[in-house]
């Protein structure tokens, strides 16, 4: 475990770096020739994440994390120290997105907060909001939207992500929620989006929503996390692809290698 001033030496490397490296809460347009790997919720799963390193990054030519690095798991803290400093270390191979528990709202109630207070006191919390603030929504790798959560209502233009506000610290604009929080569902075509279970202002967006913003922005799927699987799921014909690499709810911690030849495997740790 790092004492307290490396602690705050990576998270304040973190935050710089993403303040230098993007200009808003999308973090850019990759075409990578080589192998790509995708990261599914890791909530403090640090043996996953070590994983993830020692095994699939050196074969890969960049690596993107899709949000939830923290909350409900044995070592969160560790888990997103690590990641931050493999990124600070090489930002041009890694991109760290934020995930709906990259967030006061979510902290206070499943873990995060109490582990940094615990272990660093709860004064250096503050560090990790405005680390979390900071944090770009979404990517496109390779025509394929990246993100959390999923689509949300009213974004038709992947650019008008670059609109919304940063730093945001909960976030409290209704579209950079929804792209943390909204899930994919079969079966609601006609309604486009229900509200879905997980609370207020969130919805779950169906097979038209996902086939416009496909046609609008040239895409040709969306890759996220978010939802519990055993380590993945498809929606819509498989142009929505769900990584989940957490042990944490029992069940397999998937990693989505795409290979430069544009192929899928499915691994599991």
């Amino acid at each position: 475990m790092m004492n307290l001033d490396e602690v705050k030496s990576v998270v304040s490397s973190a935050v710089e770096m993403y303040k230098s490296k993007y200009d808003s809460p999308f973090a850019g347009n990759f075409e990578v020739n080589g192998n790509v790997i995708f990261v599914g919720d890791t909530h403090g799963a640090i043996d996953v994440t070590s994983k993830v390193f020692s095994d699939f990054a050196d074969n890969a030519d960049l690596v993107v994390f899709l949000g939830d690095y923290v909350d409900r798991g044995e070592d969160q803290l560790g888990n997103l120290l690590l990641i931050l400093r493999k990124m600070v270390e090489n930002p041009n191979k890694y991109i760290v997105l934020r995930g709906n528990h990259e967030s006061p709202i979510t902290n206070e109630y499943y873990g995060f907060k109490e582990e940094v207070k615990e272990k660093l006191g709860e004064e250096n919390y503050e560090m990790f909001v405005e680390l979390f603030s900071y944090m770009p929504y979404a990517a496109v790798v390779n025509e394929y939207f990246c993100v959390h959560g999923g689509l949300p209502m009213g974004l038709e233009k992947v650019e008008e992500i670059k609109q919304l506000p940063r730093p945001d610290v909960n976030p409290d604009n209704p579209i950079a929620f929804q792209l943390l929080w909204n899930d994919p569902r079969e079966g609601i075509d006609d309604l486009d989006f229900l509200p879905s279970i997980r609370g207020e202002g969130i919805y779950f967006f169906g097979k038209r929503v996902v086939d416009n913003f496909l046609e609008n922005n040239s895409l040709k799927g969306i890759i996220r996390g978010h939802e519990v699987a055993d380590g993945f799921r498809t929606d819509m014909s498989g142009k929505v692809i769900t990584v989940f690499s957490s042990r944490y709810h029992h069940m397999r911690a998937g990693i989505l290698v795409m290979t430069k030849e544009g192929e899928f495997d499915y691994a599991y740790v």
